[in-house]
């Protein structure tokens, strides 16, 4: 996640970058090594270009983009385009749109799982991403009166976890209504009643199950946290915050950080009566080259620094360079590093310095990728 929290408040953060506060001093901006001169700005530029790549913005969300590659190498992107616009894209092995698939729902009713997408709401499911078919299919409700027995819902949750190669656990609740009170009593409420929604698919149709038994044991929140992943660009790691982490590639070499100039910026205090204060910042481009199939990008881009411990994996020379955000207001837009992937059963590369953008990277043709 680009806006970091860190189990802490946003006031916390800037209280401890609060520490290094002093008057602005002019300085020199650093000059920059003739190497870096033609590196191009990919913060102004539709296209990035070297002598045999191309690099271009393909998507933009307002939600975290999510991802998945079909059994034939298909790409599959949803992405939220506007507050209700849920949009799946089928890229092939080119990478080149083949699809598009638009649900007009709230994005925290879909689910997007292996690759089938689950709306919760409407209690249906799609299976475009295999076979192209639109159509919404209902979701086959098991228990959804819960009057099956303790024996019956541990038989068909073993069942369950037999049969499905995974199962989608979310949880709800029951909120009884208030006992009425007789004569002087003060009214009473019963305590709500928590119950698992299982959602599975066997040989292609889904199924939930809804129990009321502890399944915790079975399916830890952790197993949802890495079944809910769908990002090629970050593996689990829940001693992170957000239980993601960028998966370093070698394809990506940061290679400088330009200070431009340092500016003292007042900050709001982090809620309540808490002050404000003042930070240091520096204005800079970072200089990075990404590699791809024998050539190299070579990237710039404008961020800020706080010249303070680093919470990002961008290290210079093995250096860590401090703390890099896209702006200077809080929330800060914390750059925790650049994302790289391919395979070698596409002809493209992704990349991208944010888990809302996703830009394409191919070999240069007559007719190269554009920007959507």
């Amino acid at each position: 996640m680009f806006y970091w929290f860190c189990g802490v408040t946003i006031g916390g953060l800037f209280t401890f970058l609060g520490l290094k506060i002093f008057n602005n001093k002019p300085i020199e901006s650093d000059k920059l090594p003739s190497e870096f001169e033609r590196y191009q700005s990919f913060d102004s530029v539709k296209i990035v270009r070297s002598a045999k790549l191309s690099m271009a913005l393909f998507l933009e969300s307002t939600e975290d983009i999510q991802y998945f590659f079909t059994p034939e190498n298909k790409m599959i992107t949803y992405s939220v385009q506007n507050k209700t616009d849920n949009r799946f894209t089928k890229v092939d092995k080119a990478g080149e749109i083949t699809d598009y698939l638009i649900i007009h729902s709230k994005p925290h009713d879909i689910v997007f799982v292996n690759g089938f997408i689950i709306d919760k709401k409407k209690r249906n499911y799609y299976t475009w991403s295999f076979n192209g078919n639109k159509q919404a299919y209902p979701i086959t409700m098991q228990n959804d009166r819960l009057d099956w027995d303790v024996n019956k819902q541990q038989e068909q949750i073993s069942n369950i976890v037999n049969a499905s190669p995974w199962v989608l656990v979310d949880y709800d609740y029951i909120s009884p209504e208030p006992n009425k009170p007789v004569g002087d009593e003060i009214p009473t409420t019963q305590a709500m009643n928590t119950y698992a929604m299982l959602t599975y698919f066997i040989n292609g149709d889904c199924f939930k199950f809804i129990t009321t038994l502890d399944v915790t044991d079975r399916f830890p929140y952790i197993y949802t946290e890495k079944l809910l992943l769908n990002n090629p660009f970050k593996h689990h790691n829940s001693k992170v915050p957000g239980g993601k982490e960028i998966t370093l590639r070698p394809h990506v070499k940061y290679r400088y950080y330009q200070k431009l100039k340092l500016e003292k910026v007042r900050f709001s205090g982090g809620g309540g009566n808490a002050p404000g204060f003042d930070v240091m910042l520096y204005h800079g481009n970072l200089f990075t080259d990404v590699l791809y199939k024998n050539d190299t990008l070579k990237l710039k881009e404008f961020m800020y620094e706080f010249n303070d411990r680093s919470v990002s994996d961008i290290k210079i020379n093995g250096k860590s360079i401090g703390t890099l955000t896209k702006n200077k207001a809080q929330p800060p837009a914390i750059i925790d590093g650049y994302m790289y992937y391919t395979n070698e059963n596409i002809a493209y590369a992704l990349f991208t310095n944010n888990d809302k953008k996703l830009y394409i990277i191919k070999r240069r043709k007559d007719n190269s990728i554009s920007a959507k």
